[in-house]
């Protein structure tokens, strides 16, 4: 049998319903207003008064104790804080905490992107793929050749090798404390 004319018609719209009942799109945007600045790029953000953590995406800022956390924080404080905001999701992180573009409302850009523009965020490597983060890793080029933000005092160490040096720092003290028992 032959579906013809209004049938097939019904038919595609029924399985195109059925597809986006069952599949929403996640990269829908939605606004909420900034209530905290947890970290340079970790929001905490009330959105139709419920309070979600959204880490901006694509970019790392420099974590506590690195040189430039304290302006990098000011920087995402003084754009973002107390204002309304655009979020737009990307993915969940392992933690559940959202990665997203957030653009600050009444700017064209996105605050991800002015963190980097301002030289108080790195370019996250496993990011590079998209487009946005392509465009991205230029400006923070452009910061770099003229020593802007954390590059001005090199080196400039990026959040997940401090991390990683931290971690590997830990390890080798308690690898000592028990070698001196």
């Amino acid at each position: 049998m032959m579906l013809r004319g209004k049938s097939r018609a019904v038919v595609i719209v029924v399985a195109l319903f059925v597809v986006f009942v069952a599949f929403p799109l996640p990269c829908l945007a939605y606004a909420g207003k900034v209530v905290n600045v947890d970290g340079g790029d970790l929001l905490t953000v009330s959105v139709n008064g419920s309070v979600r953590k959204i880490r901006l995406y694509g970019i790392g800022c420099p974590l506590f104790g690195q040189p430039f956390h304290g302006k990098a924080m000011f920087m995402t404080k003084f754009l973002s804080l107390q204002r309304d905001v655009e979020i737009t999701p990307v993915f969940r992180d392992n933690y559940g905490v959202e990665n997203a573009l957030v653009r600050i409302d009444g700017s064209a850009e996105y605050l991800n992107e002015k963190l980097v523009e301002y030289g108080l965020a790195w370019v996250k490597p496993c990011d590079r793929k998209s487009h946005l983060c392509r465009e991205w890793k230029k400006l923070e080029g452009v910061a770099q050749m003229n020593f802007i933000g954390l590059w001005a005092q090199p080196p400039a160490i990026a959040p997940w090798d401090w991390e990683k040096a931290k971690r590997l720092r830990i390890l080798d003290r308690m690898k000592a404390a028990e070698k001196r028992k």
